[in-house]
């Protein structure tokens, strides 16, 4: 344990900031775990990184060592400033201040003195992690790929297939934009405050190229998020809004689906086959 006069206090321990509930804020505990995160994302010093919500730098200090050029964005005034104090002259990191969201990845990472598309690494707020690893799949020319730690039932949305317990509209509009696979998961212990789930790391990869020309997949996403809106019902049913259930009945069965299928059963594929197929030709 390092002494408390140490800038790299852990959260809890005595000088340390208190954790802040309305930021999401869960702190890596153990060095080792870090280092895992970050080997796992496989940086090296060729490559920018961009790290949302560094708190106290747990992860940032392994990047620094194995990254070109990490630029970390944290929330928290009072985080940011000791981070910034300890590892400022480091000369390869800039650490900012600010809520991610409020400006393109670009311009932080511009704001950071980074060129060039970047690896994200993050240990992501658990009230924040969905919209900010979906805003990232969905801007493929900064982030080239995504090493995130989230709740795991978040992950599981991220990654579900078809018939999965976790599948739905997200998991649609994940494989939409990107690959990914789960790299290995983490208890409650390897954090602080002690979060009540476990949490996983996984990995985003944005697609180089569409699965579909940009209307269809403007109309696949939108038939899935009707359909997962009302998941109970069978899909013909949900999609009522958007035509006659018989329409919906017929064409299901000319993509080789059942006229009773629901929303999960439907890949991202299926959905982009239904939604040509409802074009007038």
């Amino acid at each position: 344990m390092p002494p408390q006069h140490d800038r790299r206090l852990r959260p809890g321990e005595a000088g340390a900031p208190p954790a802040r509930k309305r930021w999401g804020q869960h702190f890596l505990v153990r060095p080792e775990t870090a280092e895992r995160i970050v080997d796992a994302s496989r940086v090296s010093g060729d490559d920018l990184v961009l790290e949302v919500g560094p708190g106290d730098g747990a992860l940032t200090r392994p990047l620094t060592r194995k990254a070109g050029r990490v630029v970390a964005v944290e929330i928290d005034p009072l985080r940011a400033g000791r981070l910034r104090e300890e590892l400022g002259d480091a000369g390869r990191v800039a650490v900012l201040t600010g809520d991610v969201m409020q400006r393109t990845f670009r311009e932080w990472l511009v704001a950071g003195g980074g060129e060039g598309p970047a690896v994200m690494v993050a240990n992501l707020p658990y009230n924040a992690a969905t919209r900010i690893l979906t805003a990232a799949i969905e801007d493929p020319e900064t982030i080239r790929r995504a090493v995130a730690t989230v709740q795991a039932e978040v992950a599981d949305r991220f990654l579900a297939k078809p018939g999965d317990e976790g599948y739905g509209y997200l998991s649609v509009r994940t494989a939409a934009h990107a690959t990914g696979r789960r790299l290995f998961d983490l208890p409650p212990g390897a954090f602080r405050p002690r979060p009540r789930v476990d949490s996983t790391v996984m990995e985003l990869t944005p697609r180089p190229h569409p699965v579909a020309d940009a209307e269809s997949l403007k109309g696949a996403l939108r038939l899935a998020s009707l359909g997962f809106r009302a998941r109970r019902k069978t899909l013909a049913n949900a999609l009522s809004s958007a035509g006659p259930r018989a329409q919906w009945e017929r064409l299901l069965e000319a993509i080789g689906k059942t006229p009773r299928a629901r929303a999960e059963e439907l890949s991202l594929e299926d959905f982009v086959r239904l939604a040509r197929s409802a074009v007038p030709a």
